[in-house]
């Protein structure tokens, strides 16, 4: 089976995607950004000779559309899994198309979400519209604080020291991989001043919208 997972909403397709690796018992996951078709090529050939026992997938992140050198079949208990950040067009092979471009009503935890995945577009927009909704900063500050805490806690291999379901947990250890400590410690340190910027009564939307561009590139 190949599973397309794709289209401009991030947020849900990566909380999609987190559930569906749970099924597997193995899962390699290899970033397409830095890959040429032939090494493509060369990584689905391997896919017919899997190495461990068990359901099996090979996650490919970033996928571009191109579907040339893809296996006709894949071996029984082993899957392909594509996720793409934009909408794909379906190529030749049959595929689960899972799509993911419905626009998603603002939350703060969406919002942080799209923030610890380091979606600016994404997490710039929800921040517009929970603005707009008057959504209190108290909480958006509260759910962002939480919720980088917890992705550090993931980086220094404590989080198991926290009590959260299952779930919550490899969501978090997923969301780890794209920061690094020193960056997640920034990260923390800018937060304290967009909280007291907040409380001293700067204006929400230019603190937040600046907090959100620097973040992202750390």
């Amino acid at each position: 089976m190949i599973y397309l997972v794709h289209g401009q909403n991030q947020v849900d397709s990566r909380r999609f995607l987190i559930r569906l690796k749970n099924g597997y018992q193995n899962i390699e996951t290899i970033n397409a950004k830095n890959l040429g078709e032939k090494k493509l090529q060369n990584i689905f050939r391997q896919v017919s000779h899997p190495i461990f026992k068990g359901k099996s997938a090979l996650l490919i992140e970033h996928f571009a559309g191109n579907w040339k050198g893809f296996p006709k079949k894949t071996p029984e208990d082993f899957d392909i899994i594509l996720w793409a950040d934009e909408k794909i067009q379906v190529g030749p092979l049959p595929v689960k198309n899972l799509l993911f471009n419905k626009l998603q009503k603002a939350s703060a935890f969406k919002l942080v979400d799209a923030l610890l995945f380091k979606n600016e577009r994404s997490a710039q927009v929800l921040l517009f519209e929970l603005l707009f909704a008057k959504e209190p900063t108290e909480k958006i500050i509260g759910a962002l604080a939480r919720s980088f805490f917890l992705v550090y806690c993931a980086k220094r291999g404590s989080l198991h020291n926290i009590n959260l379901p299952l779930f919550a947990k490899e969501k978090i250890q997923d969301q780890a991989k794209g920061w690094s400590q020193a960056g997640l410690k920034k990260t923390l340190v800018q937060l304290l001043g967009v909280d007291l910027a907040l409380k001293e009564g700067a204006q929400a939307k230019p603190v937040l919208t600046a907090f959100i561009s620097r973040v992202v590139s750390y």
